[in-house]
């Protein structure tokens, strides 16, 4: 559907849908430069329209909407926060004229509802697809690894035991290959609490949010402008990666695979529960970035979701040294980065939770001279926005310092 016709269908003038375009609310695709609406920004749409019936600000729909869409309420923080918010609105709504009697009685069967979920763990089993057994090499000589041991479940192998004969050996629990350096804490320590949605959404502030998001749909169309979206391609991510998996992973192909890895195996075990309610072909490896069992020139496209941001605050360069290797020919990397040089005094704050840290470092130059090095260019880069310094966008910020978020494509 044309943005023409999809204004008129929702009594709204292309402005305004522009706009909720704009602030990430709505994600159409994107054909000849024109944007495309599909059943699912219809849903979208119809949730924003109920959400301003409630008399929520566009900034409080823009926190539901990412709470929502980026764990579907799998996670027991997240459904109390969604469930605080409605509450907080409605004692708000309790305070107005008659005039919102009505609104206040929808809202309270809203959160009715809410009260009523349960949270549940889903114990369908976790598996790497067969497919991806020709993927796995061993670090130290580059010889195919040999399965042993192995349990299959859901046509998913579960568990065993990777082996080469030079000795490397690693295993796979639970969906999850344990590969050299993993920890059950992550060496990341910029957030209180790391686990995924909980630290965006408690730790970030609003604008930073919204930049996220933003960036997001502009690293989704750079990627679709590349990369057959409807074939058989390998995906990966992080480490210390966001919610940019949870998020769009349905817009790819079921043929797709999503590679993610993390140092942290509890991690990667909250990013499993996550990923379980889109039903994808997921390999995950808990480990360090420098021994992976991947073969070279083997992904597609590299998605950089605060990586080169997070791997510089922990190891003071990028992972790029480390990930150009595995990328295939005439295959892309799509990330975004925090720009920090308007806040030099908040970026020396954080040696309190990274002693090591060289603030110097974190700059976007670094991260291309790291691609380059690994045979890689940058041929889309773009300034996205920036946040004002008028409310505190994480732990570490001094006074009002902005910071800038911006996207970037880089192909081999």
């Amino acid at each position: 559907m044309k943005i023409g016709d999809f204004a008129k269908k929702y009594g709204l003038n292309i402005t305004t849908v522009r706009y909720y375009v704009e602030r990430a609310l709505l994600t159409p695709e994107r054909k000849n430069n024109q944007y495309v609406f599909t059943p699912s920004c219809m849903e979208d749409m119809e949730k924003i329209l109920k959400y301003k019936s409630f008399r929520f600000s566009l900034e409080e729909i823009e926190l539901l909407f990412f709470l929502e869409k980026t764990t579907k309420f799998r996670d027991e923080t997240v459904l109390g926060i969604f469930s605080r918010l409605l509450k907080q609105k409605q004692v708000e709504l309790e305070n107005e004229e008659q005039k919102i009697h009505d609104t206040i009685e929808e809202l309270k069967a809203e959160i009715r509802s809410f009260s009523q979920i349960n949270y549940e763990m889903d114990h369908s089993a976790n598996g790497i697809p067969f497919t991806f057994l020709p993927y796995l090499v061993c670090p130290d000589c580059g010889r195919p690894l040999k399965l042993e041991s192995a349990s299959i479940s859901d046509n998913k192998i579960c568990d065993g035991e990777f082996l080469c004969e030079c000795g490397y050996k690693n295993e796979l629990k639970d969906g999850v290959i344990l590969c050299d350096g993993y920890a059950e804490e992550t060496p990341f320590k910029a957030f209180e609490n790391i686990d995924l949605v909980s630290a965006v959404t408690e730790e970030l502030g609003n604008e930073f949010r919204t930049l996220i998001d933003k960036v997001y749909m502009w690293m989704y169309h750079q990627m679709s402008d590349h990369v057959d979206m409807e074939g058989s391609i390998n995906i990966m991510g992080g480490p210390f990666s966001g919610n940019y998996f949870s998020r769009y992973c349905q817009k790819f192909s079921r043929d797709a695979i999503f590679i993610i890895t993390d140092p942290s195996l509890k991690r990667i075990r909250k990013l499993q529960e996550y990923m379980k309610e889109f039903d994808c072909q997921t390999v995950y490896l808990a480990g360090s970035l420098d021994r992976l069992p991947l073969r070279e020139n083997c992904i597609d496209v590299y998605l950089d979701d605060f990586s080169s941001n997070n791997c510089i605050f922990t190891y003071n360069k990028s992972q790029y040294d480390k990930i150009t290797p595995l990328i295939r020919k005439n295959g892309c990397a799509v990330g975004l980065f925090a720009d920090y040089r308007k806040c030099p005094k908040s970026l020396r704050t954080f040696r309190e939770d990274q002693p090591n840290f060289i603030p110097e470092k974190m700059t976007f130059a670094h991260v291309k001279a790291d691609l380059l090095e690994g045979g890689m260019e940058v041929d889309a880069q773009k300034r996205i926005g920036s946040t004002t310094g008028k409310e505190k966008q994480f732990q570490r910020q001094i006074g009002n310092e902005t910071i800038a978020m911006m996207g970037y494509r880089a192909i081999k």
